[in-house]
């Protein structure tokens, strides 16, 4: 069976992505096995964490206690009562040893069934702080399979676009096989695009692109569609006033690759697509 992994902190981002998890895992028939990921990756040291108590105000736990288990059993029953009687759930496992993210990656690396990691930006940090900090590369670059990263922005309900910013590289046809073998359940609209600066062989990539999505992809919702401006500020607006999506997919990209690419998205008039979740494929 699929399984979903999910690192949470126990903080109400944490939650939110959860609950996204367990959403996506309800359509694509898959499990959940939550990890507790601490914020202090040097030494395992007795810390309070916050927990929920029965009537879902948060209270003060230790480590030892059984607070992830708590977390993940508070969720589900919000899940059950908003689902239909007899509706079938995502099953919720834990993982009780491993909480500093050597440990925790390690541990997802070694399970065969899982297909997707969840996380989610820490309470202080914005999707861009994020995405360049050190614990999300760790996370990035050790993962096996993609990482979704989901802000607290994120409505619950099923993906029905999807943009993937394509590298034009001649193997973005692999990483879109792969996207819509994820996604499929949700039949989501696939847009293919380039943030990149235009030029003669960026228009040659872009054809031959299209010409192998055709060829190639076995999935009649999946398009290209070109930004014909060369300034990529300019694509980012596209982007936000054409084809408002629910997922933005990327390859993994080096660190300083991914501050240009969200220092560019990242102002005033385009801040959109740092509000939805973003998912990041390992390197094939």
């Amino acid at each position: 069976m699929k399984t979903i992994a999910v690192l949470t902190d126990f903080s109400e981002q944490s939650a939110h992505a959860t609950r996204y998890a367990l959403h996506l895992a309800k359509k694509i028939n898959a499990g959940l096995i939550l990890y507790h990921l601490t914020a202090n990756d040097n030494a395992r040291i007795p810390v309070l964490q916050r927990a929920w108590q029965e009537n879902g105000e948060w209270e003060l736990q230790n480590e030892n206690t059984n607070s992830l288990v708590m977390f993940g059993t508070r969720l589900e029953a919000e899940l059950i009562q908003k689902s239909l009687p007899g509706a079938s759930l995502p099953n919720i496992d834990y993982d009780m040893e491993n909480q500093e993210i050597v440990d925790v990656m390690t541990s997802i690396i070694d399970k065969d069934d899982i297909v997707l990691i969840v996380t989610a930006p820490r309470a202080e940090q914005d999707m861009a702080t994020f995405m360049t900090s050190d614990n999300c590369r760790k996370i990035v670059d050790w993962a096996a399979v993609p990482v979704l990263i989901v802000p607290e922005t994120t409505g619950i309900r099923n993906p029905e676009k999807i943009a993937f910013a394509a590298n034009l590289a001649e193997n973005d046809t692999d990483y879109l096989n792969a996207l819509v073998n994820l996604m499929k359940p949700f039949a989501s609209e696939i847009m293919v695009t380039s943030l990149n600066a235009a030029g003669y062989e960026h228009y040659k990539s872009e054809k031959s692109l299209m010409i192998n999505i055709h060829n190639l992809i076995d999935y009649g919702r999946i398009y290209y569609r070109n930004i014909s401006d060369s300034n990529s500020i300019q694509g980012w607006k596209w982007l936000k006033e054409n084809k408002k999506c629910d997922i933005l997919a990327m390859v993994k990209q080096p660190r300083q690759t991914l501050k240009t690419f969200f220092n560019i998205g990242n102002t005033t008039e385009i801040t959109y697509h740092l509000t939805i979740p973003l998912l990041i494929f390992p390197e094939m």
